[in-house]
């Protein structure tokens, strides 16, 4: 077998018939490999917003369905709007090893990106140190003192008018900016489970990392709701996640 194959175009799997002496089976062929599996792998989607509340509350705008270009570098997936020039790597069947080059077992590879710009990507933050001690209060017994019983003045506060010209109103937060042509974000696949149904994949419990321009933003427990040219296509891509740290769930 091949070990990888680069390529430009997504994956697409067809159903052929064979001659007549297999007439009554079905195989399938597979444009970049001999199996659905992939190391590497690229294309397009539609990534459905899921709503809110559990989804008993319709996607917001922001949230609707919109085309995104994937690509899978094993243990991660990045999304962009556009399409990039990606890559399939050799697709192998479920029950066959694969003979990994060095340079796929490079974990550094994974943030090396066209566009991607030199971010340092979230971590585990470290713990707070314990704070010093406040000294103890001053325990002076108070003064005997009588109070003096002179009567307060009852002149009145004076009453300014505040300055209305040089009064300065609370800016708006500045909107992070994307990457020109960059990824708009990633996807860890340890720690996510997957699960198809027909042409669609439901991704949950997914740590994400948002992608602008200087800096990243962390959420956990993102749901994906994911739809494929195919059921075929589908099963390759869940395939290649679980191959990637993801779990499938049935």
């Amino acid at each position: 077998h091949q070990a990888r194959t680069w390529t430009h175009n997504p994956t697409t799997l067809s159903r052929v018939h064979t001659d007549s002496t297999m007439a009554d089976a079905e195989v399938k062929k597979y444009e970049h490999g001999s199996g659905p599996r992939h190391y590497y792998k690229s294309g397009w989607c539609t990534k459905h917003g899921h709503g809110h509340f559990g989804g008993k509350v319709g996607p917001l705008t922001s949230l609707k369905s919109n085309k995104r270009w994937l690509q899978l570098r094993h243990y991660v997936i990045y999304y962009y709007e556009k399409e990039q020039s990606g890559y399939n790597s050799w697709g192998w069947p479920e029950s066959e090893e694969e003979p990994l080059d060095d340079d796929m077992k490079d974990l550094s590879l994974i943030d090396k990106l066209p566009g991607l710009p030199d971010i340092s990507f979230p971590a585990l933050p470290n713990l707070p140190s314990l704070p010093d001690m406040p000294d103890m209060p001053s325990i002076d017994m108070p003064s005997m003192a009588m109070p003096s019983m002179s009567m307060p003045s009852m002149s009145m506060p004076s009453l300014k008018a505040p300055d209305l010209k040089n009064m300065k109103m609370p800016s708006m937060p500045k909107k992070k900016e994307r990457l020109d042509d960059g990824p708009l974000g990633r996807i860890q696949m340890s720690g996510s489970k997957v699960k198809q149904s027909g042409k669609k994949l439901k991704m949950t419990n997914c740590s994400q990392t948002k992608i602008y321009k200087g800096s990243t933003e962390q959420e956990e427990k993102v749901i994906f709701n994911l739809e494929f040219e195919n059921e075929d296509e589908a099963y390759s891509w869940m395939v290649s996640m679980v191959y990637g740290g993801a779990e499938k769930e049935e």
